[in-house]
């Protein structure tokens, strides 16, 4: 998990991954504290529970922190979940023994986004593609069928891969799916069960009031992803 500023929403996001039913019950929440200016630390440090791992940063941006996370994970497998969302209870056994029963696949997500509000009511839902040459043809349509917050991969392949873009301010999941299905050509899939819990509020990330999809840097990093896309279909 990588967090900046989300004081609202950072405790039941953290609380959601503490309270995983897993068949191992040795899993640790890494949390990269990106350089936060509002009660951020302050919630992290109320945390006494030794699975959780918090590194305090100074603002390096949501790609190196995912990387910089990533490379502080000591598992194989590691599941994404951004700081405003919620992870279920089932989320990490049900990828544990997914990933363990299908050694080629490199990354696994969640077929469904099911939306919430700021108040954690329950709104609409996304539905994705399975299989993965149906996520592959969705990616070659230049369209994103995996929810970043119910992604869990293994960390090996995807270092191998590169990691997450550290030049894209935005999107950096999107490219990351697109040089592992397209580019490499290693499989990955969704499972056709409800993992994570997408919150929607003003001040998200990407798709909130002033959120990366309407920056300048966040277009430019999408204009990338898409002539990358482009480029590799035009390869083939």
């Amino acid at each position: 998990m990588t967090v900046y500023n989300c004081q609202n929403y950072l405790r039941t996001s953290v609380e959601s991954a503490l309270s995983q039913v897993a068949e191992e019950e040795e899993f640790e929440v890494v949390v990269i504290n990106d350089g936060s200016t509002d009660l951020t630390s302050e919630i992290l440090d109320e945390f006494a529970d030794p699975r959780l791992k918090v590194v305090h940063c100074e603002r390096m941006g949501r790609s190196k922190a995912l990387n910089f996370g990533v490379a502080r994970c000591a598992a194989p497998y590691v599941a994404v979940l951004d700081a405003d969302d919620v992870a279920l209870p089932h989320r990490l056994r049900q990828q544990v023994a997914y990933l363990d029963a299908h050694a080629d696949v490199a990354l696994v997500g969640s077929r469904y986004r099911p939306y919430i509000d700021q108040d954690g009511k329950p709104m609409s839902e996304d539905v994705f593609p399975l299989r993965f040459a149906e996520i592959a043809d969705e990616l070659s349509q230049f369209r994103c069928p995996l929810f970043h917050s119910s992604v869990m991969f293994r960390k090996q392949r995807i270092c191998d891969a590169g990691g997450y873009d550290e030049s894209l301010t935005s999107n950096e999941d999107w490219d990351l799916y697109v040089r592992l299905a397209l580019a490499a050509r290693l499989p990955i899939a969704n499972i056709d069960e409800r993992l994570s819990l997408k919150r929607i509020h003003p001040k998200q990330f990407f798709w909130g009031r002033d959120g990366a999809q309407f920056s300048s840097s966040g277009q430019r990093s999408e204009m990338t992803v898409r002539r990358r896309i482009a480029d590799l279909l035009e390869g083939r």
